[in-house]
């Protein structure tokens, strides 16, 4: 697999709900049913998701090592939250988690001041940076975006399994993508609420991976794209201000993007953009062997970081109707960026039964000397997290 190819597929699964979805889709392969099929089947339907491995356990209790500022040490699900208010502020989100309600997956938000709220949608499919905004699939198809200090929203009608939204690191900027070919894209100024359509000369064979503080968007390639690597794009008029060949990134042709492995993601910076390679003996493989988290420079096209980070661990397999069934994998997802490093959603399987998801973490390499430290452990029944940005 060429960059390129490892940027199309970065691209065409740089959907909002990436983390989330990355996750659940390494587990899918199961061909068990769970007690969970109703709920899995209302994913299915609206984003692709099924297969969720519930029940989760705590995977041993293990205590983080550090602190990272504005993340809880532990992650505890309060049965008692109420749900989300629409007639007032609540103040911004820490994170926001996905938890088994008995019989069905739900989604609650932790916010700054330390407390809960159950979130009414299907899906939580992101926030801002900052926390302020977020962004909501409801059962009908629809995104609704709103402003957790206050009661402003607005609404984003048709969205598909393909959508995505990107969000600029200033939390300034929302760019938005009901669907990846035939959809509409909106910039929306999060400042104002005013909201427009993709500039007129944005190409069509091009996915919107992330925005700049500047508006500036950052293009990767859909798989019938003629170009090769990222480009960056004049938000106003979609016009291509910069091309960045993957020869100047510095990565090795068996460095790839792989198609679990999920999308690029713009530091607080504003100029570096982290994505996940390996060096695989088969490049298309989901687990690979010397993973590493790399950023680099936007403006000059040179690799800044490179974090070493533990290969993933394939799940059990057994025997299932002719073929087989995969259990949870020991894996790394890309969370998002805190300013004191990149982030990682770590899935452990349960000891007791491999096939379900066990221990559930947030992990911080820090900055400076790329060490990997466990900062969250989330308490069952929560299975997902989602960060910030």
């Amino acid at each position: 697999m060429s960059l390129k190819d490892a940027l199309v597929d970065a691209a065409d699964d740089a959907r909002v709900y990436d983390v989330t979805d990355r996750a659940v889709r390494v587990v899918q392969r199961r061909r068990t049913l769970t007690r969970l099929v109703p709920v899995a089947a209302a994913l299915l339907v609206v984003a692709g998701l099924v297969g969720v491995a519930w029940p989760l356990s705590n995977g041993g209790g293990q205590e983080p090592s550090t602190a990272a500022d504005g993340l809880p040490r532990q992650l505890t699900l309060d049965r008692s939250a109420p749900v989300l208010p629409e007639d007032r502020g609540v103040g911004p989100a820490a994170l926001a988690f996905l938890y088994d309600d008995g019989d069905q997956g739900r989604w609650a938000l932790l916010a700054a001041d330390g407390r809960q709220y159950k979130v009414d949608g299907l899906r939580v499919d992101g926030m801002s940076p900052d926390g302020r905004w977020l962004l909501v699939l409801r059962s009908e198809g629809s995104w609704v975006l709103r402003d957790l200090t206050g009661t402003a929203r607005q609404e984003f009608a048709g969205v598909d399994t393909s959508a995505g939204a990107s969000w600029s690191p200033d939390s300034r900027r929302l760019v938005v993508q009901t669907s990846s070919r035939s959809g509409v894209t909106y910039t929306v100024d999060l400042t104002t609420g005013a909201r427009s359509t993709a500039p007129p000369d944005l190409p069509r064979t091009a996915r919107v991976c992330a925005v700049r503080n500047s508006g500036e968007l950052l293009l990767c390639p859909l798989p019938e794209s003629s170009f090769s690597g990222l480009r960056l794009a004049d938000g106003t008029t979609g016009r291509i201000i910069r091309d960045i060949p993957t020869t100047d990134l510095g990565l090795r042709p068996t460095e790839t993007l792989p198609e679990s492995f999920g999308a690029p993601i713009l530091d607080t910076d504003d100029r570096t953009l982290f994505m996940r390679t390996h060096d695989a003996a088969d490049p298309g493989s989901a687990v690979g062997q010397n993973t590493f988290l790399v950023g680099f420079d936007l403006e000059t096209g040179r690799l800044t970081h490179r974090y070493p980070l533990p290969d993933d661990i394939p799940g059990a397999q057994r025997p299932s109707n002719g073929g087989f069934e995969h259990g949870q994998p020991d894996a790394r997802y890309v969370l998002g960026v805190h300013p004191e490093g990149p982030l990682l959603l770590h899935l452990t399987p349960s000891e007791t039964d491999p096939f379900h998801v066990g221990s559930v973490t947030i992990e911080l390499i820090t900055r400076d000397t790329g060490t990997l430290h466990t900062v969250t452990h989330a308490s069952s029944p929560i299975g997902l997290i989602r960060y910030p940005g």
